[in-house]
């Protein structure tokens, strides 16, 4: 038996109903000695006064005594307590003294956002009701619970929310947080107190726990709880992220606590250890300690203090993830017994690998690890996906773990990129780069390698709008231009130091969009590009990746092949399509819009054609999409209706009419108004279509109960926020791409086409 079912037996035994037998009947023996009573009559509860029961609530008592109340008439219990917490509690005494609180089962409890209608469905609430929230132990407003109601929400991950109902359905609402720390102090017991550990400056009575332990606690009114330990996943590698709410490391998606605080050093390629709090979400990331204690020496320096024990002494290191950290030294690390010959000696470390280690009050410890400091001017060839590297003259091995520091830049202008594993860092070739590198005693295998000064192959795919006019900003810290780009599939903008000129980075503004696959920083913290740094994709068909500009559809994909320039080039099944409009826009785009004659730019990697850019701005420089066409007229009207003096056909207005100066978005040339007119005395369904030359239809709109006489139908067909009346269709609320468009009007009560005709974009 355990020690948790004998305590389950004693608390049943004593709160059990005590009882007398009127008549205990006839013991019987049988031959094996076994005993049998026989004839007892039934058992009948002992009477007990109220005022002697140990339940203190008045509504919990009976006239039955338990076996407590004869046995321990000290002994009480109040379960209409609340612990620390605020839970609806039973609180156990011994007379004055207390023997503890134990919180009630909640009716209902969460580890994550719970909304107001789940709280209502759970709970099994017949009515609207708003109740006070105690949260950590502390009030913390009121929610309100009602049915039907899924905006409103409480908690989060790892958030604890718990509701209690009583018999007249009052609710009890509590929501207690995890909190992540770190023991920085552990004190021993001494004269009569109890040992205790620091965490985040608030102390916890406990024997368990050392110095630097991870725990995970709660907090009541502004005290610790409880503690636990944290659970932690050790060098794990980040290979996706998806905003701020999960990421996947070696193969598992981990979601975020709401308490997480550094979401931001959960970066792809970087290798953590994550700590999880009890429900298994993300609290807390500490870059792995594989590969957390060494640097890379990027400056130092030192100032002489007026005294010996006033000087300071600094080192500008490169994380292992990438980061830059100016870190104030510990001088007891640098040899010399003056401040001259410790400064010289700091300084010798410039370029080398150290290891290193930071204390409480972030003051570091450096060690120089390196055979060498920089090696300069030298070949460097490291080959994607290829344990052996050519480092000068040697020969030198990465593995999984190895951490690749590359700086792009110089000087002010530096920006570093963190690398883990041969799998992982791209192709960096140069006759002339620089490098050092770290290998642990006794291995062969490289721990940590600094390149700098050499050419970067890329994965990244920069499409720059450069043929707009970027848009200027300046802000306290710095001037930029602002520019539409596709960003690595993702449609965002992009910062440029300077603008974007047309003998690019000099001269005119672009007439032609640009397309970039290595990007350097001029701010990297504000994500300002440095244009002069940034590199253009290759235009070279001889390179495994380069970008085919500007070049004619001669032939439509089909069968996963596309003739673009007259050469026909394999599609990739994963192969990205973007529309490039003329109204500033750029919008996610398909295969099949990619029409013969359009003029388009495309990414080819490993001889398969991977991303396209169409409707792009080539050298013709057109700003502004337009509507054209044998098929189109030009109208200048007061009013919309005013179109009735002339003939059914497509028109294009020269200047907002009054009559829908309130309705029609974007500029009125970005609109296409259709008339026509009905002849039938009966009352009339008709419809409006538009097809590109594919024969997909890109809009359609109804119209019931068209009467006798001259009608129209008006549509946004480019420009900006498109917002068209008809939904469900492409045209709905995006611009048409670069084509001709046919156009029908029809009667859809006879079937028979009113009008129709053809127009081009361009």
């Amino acid at each position: 038996m355990t020690r948790e079912q004998a305590a389950q037996m004693a608390f049943q035994t004593l709160t059990a109903d005590t009882v007398y037998y009127t008549n205990k009947g006839t013991t019987v023996i049988g031959s094996d000695g076994m005993q049998v009573i026989v004839g007892a009559s039934a058992p009948v509860k002992v009477a007990n006064s109220t005022t002697d029961d140990y339940r203190t609530v008045k509504g919990d008592k009976d006239e039955v005594q338990q076996f407590c109340e004869k046995y321990f008439s000290d002994l009480t219990l109040n379960s209409n307590n609340h612990d620390d917490f605020g839970r609806p509690s039973d609180q156990w005494k011994n007379g004055t003294k207390e023997i503890g609180t134990y919180a009630s089962t909640a009716d209902a409890s969460y580890s994550e956002k719970v909304s107001s209608k789940t709280l209502y469905s759970d709970l099994g609430l017949d009515k609207t009701t708003t109740v006070d929230v105690t949260e950590d132990g502390k009030a913390n407003g009121t929610f309100t619970i009602e049915k039907g109601n899924s905006d409103d929400e409480l908690g989060g991950n790892g958030v604890l929310v718990e509701a209690f109902v009583d018999n007249d359905d009052n609710v009890t609402l509590v929501v207690i947080n995890t909190y992540v720390g770190e023991i920085s102090k552990v004190t021993a017991a001494k004269d009569g107190d109890d040992r205790y550990v620091t965490v985040d400056g608030k102390k916890f009575e406990t024997e368990s726990f050392e110095k630097d332990d991870v725990v995970l606690y709660t907090m009541a009114d502004g005290e610790i709880q409880t503690m636990t330990l944290a659970e932690v996943v050790e060098g794990v590698e980040v290979t996706k992220t998806t905003g701020d709410s999960s990421f996947v490391a070696d193969g598992e998606t981990y979601k975020y606590s709401a308490k997480m605080s550094n979401k931001g050093d959960v970066k792809v390629d970087s290798v953590l250890d994550l700590y999880l709090d009890s429900y298994g979400y993300v609290i807390k990331v500490d870059v792995s300690k594989a590969s957390s204690d060494y640097a890379y020496v990027v400056n130092t320096g030192a100032d002489e203090g007026r005294y010996d024990d006033e000087s300071s002494y600094y080192a500008k290191l490169l994380l292992a993830d990438g980061t830059v950290v100016e870190a104030e030294l510990d001088e007891d690390c640098l040899t010399g017994n003056d401040f001259a010959n410790k400064k010289d000696f700091l300084g010798k470390l410039q370029g080398y690998i150290v290891e290193y280690s930071k204390n409480s009050k972030d003051i570091y410890t450096i060690k120089g690890v390196s055979d060498s400091g920089l090696n300069k001017d030298v070949k460097v060839e490291i080959n994607k996906g290829e344990s052996a590297m050519t480092l000068n003259s040697k020969t030198v091995y990465a593995n999984s773990k190895t951490v690749f520091l590359v700086q792009t830049g110089t000087g002010s202008k530096a920006t570093y990129k963190s690398y883990t594993g041969y799998a992982n860092v791209p192709d960096l070739k140069d006759n002339s780069g620089n490098f050092v590198y770290y290998c642990k005693s006794g291995s062969t295998v490289a721990t940590m390698v600094f390149i700098s000064d050499v050419s970067a192959s890329s994965d990244d795919i920069v499409y720059v709008l450069s043929s707009k006019e970027g848009t200027k900003v300046k802000d306290s810290d710095n001037t930029y231009y602002e520019y539409k780009a596709v960003v690595n599939g993702e449609i965002t903008t992009v910062k440029m130091d300077e603008e974007l000129k047309d003998s690019y980075p000099s001269g005119n503004v672009l007439k032609t969009d640009i397309l970039l696959n290595v990007i350097a920083y001029a701010d990297a913290e504000n994500e300002i590009l440095d244009a002069s740094a940034c590199e253009e994709y290759s235009k070279k068909d001889t390179d495994d990746t380069y970008q085919l500009p500007g070049v004619e559809v001669k032939a439509e994909a089909e069968d996963g092949i596309i003739d673009l320039g007259g050469k026909s080039y394999a599609v990739s099944d994963d192969v990205e399509v973007y529309a490039v409009t003329k109204g500033k826009k750029i919008e996610t785009g398909s295969l099949s819009d990619v029409e013969k004659g359009m003029t388009v730019t495309a990414i080819v990697k490993n001889g398969e054609i991977v991303t396209i850019f169409y409707g792009s701005t080539t050298s013709s420089g057109s700003d502004k999409a337009e509507i054209s066409g044998s098929g189109v007229n030009t109208a200048t009207v007061v009013n919309a209706s005013d179109l009735s003096s002339e003939a059914n056909g497509a028109y294009v207005l020269t200047k907002m009419p009054e009559d829908k100066k309130d309705d029609i978005g974007g500029e009125i040339t970005d609109n296409m108004f259709f008339t026509f007119r009905i002849t039938d005395k009966d009352a009339q369904d008709v419809a409006l279509s538009i097809k590109n030359s594919k024969g997909n239809l890109m809009y359609k709109e109804d119209a019931k109960g068209v009467t006798t006489g001259f009608h129209y139908f008006y549509v946004q067909v480019i420009g900006e926020g498109i917002n068209n009346s008809s939904k469900g269709y492409e045209m709905s609320d995006k611009a048409l791409v670069d084509g001709t468009y046919t156009w029908t009007i029809v009667n859809t009560t006879t079937g028979n086409e009113l009008i129709g005709g053809t127009f081009t974009i361009r």
